[in-house]
Formats: C-alpha cells, sequence, structure tokens
C-alpha cells in the first residue's frame, strides 16, 4: 500500500506550549526572521552587487522595506508565504522567484508549517556604485 503524506499541505502543528508557535503568539510585533550578509558590497569585493539568506519563521514577517537605488531578486528555498510589492501580493513557495523593482516597498509574510528560507540579491543600479 502505498501512503503519501507531505508536512507543507494538510498537517496542523501541535498546540504544545513548548512549540514556537505558543512562545510567540502573543508577541508586540509580527516580525520573526533571522537575516544573514553572506556577501555585501559595502565590504567588497562586489561593488554593487550583496546577497543574504533570510529564514522567517512561523507566523512571522520580515520588516518591510524599500530601496530607490537597488533591485532586488528572491529565490524560495524552502516553505511557504505570501510577498508583497508595492500593491500586489504574491503567494511564494520553495522554487519561486520573485523581482523587486528598484523603490518597490516589499515585505514577506510566513504562512506554512515550515519556516520560510529565502535566498536574496541586490544590485545597485548604475552611476550608484559609491553609495551615493
Amino acid at each position: 500500500m502505498k501512503y503519501i503524506v507531505n508536512i507543507a499541505h494538510g498537517r496542523e502543528p501541535d498546540t504544545d506550549p513548548r512549540s514556537l508557535r505558543a512562545r510567540v503568539a502573543n508577541r508586540d510585533k509580527e516580525v520573526l526572521r533571522d537575516t544573514y550578509h553572506l556577501i555585501d558590497a559595502a565590504k567588497g569585493p562586489p561593488r554593487r552587487m550583496s546577497c543574504g539568506h533570510t529564514t522567517v519563521y512561523p507566523t512571522g514577517s520580515t520588516t518591510g522595506h524599500s530601496h530607490d537605488n537597488m533591485e532586488e531578486i528572491y529565490f524560495v528555498i524552502s516553505g511557504e508565504g505570501t510577498m508583497i510589492v508595492g500593491g500586489d501580493e504574491y503567494p511564494i513557495k520553495a522554487g519561486d522567484c520573485l523581482y523587486v523593482p528598484p523603490g518597490e516597498f516589499h515585505t514577506t509574510r510566513q504562512t506554512g508549517i515550515l519556516p520560510l528560507v529565502l535566498l536574496w540579491m541586490t544590485c545597485k543600479l548604475d552611476g550608484d556604485e559609491d553609495g551615493a
């Protein structure tokens, strides 16, 4: 007999008080994430590109921001969520890649059971290599 289940679809997390969801349920902010700057244009050697890794934990989101002088690409490594870019919302999941134009406010919310893991890359616009 073949029996397959997927943790990301149709499974509810436990309600044990030791769980992350129980411990953060009454927090003041929605933001619950860790970000690592892997390659930083401000610290070299690239002059215009940066790359990082962000994990958004269950029930969490990113702070949300915009970059007037940069464009950005997100690649979803694992998990599920919603990406808000400007006035648009996009459901995202592992394998998705999303472009954010310069100047657009964007934020990400985790919506699945597993942490949402993102790889992101930014690139400064031409003529802005010194961060001006």
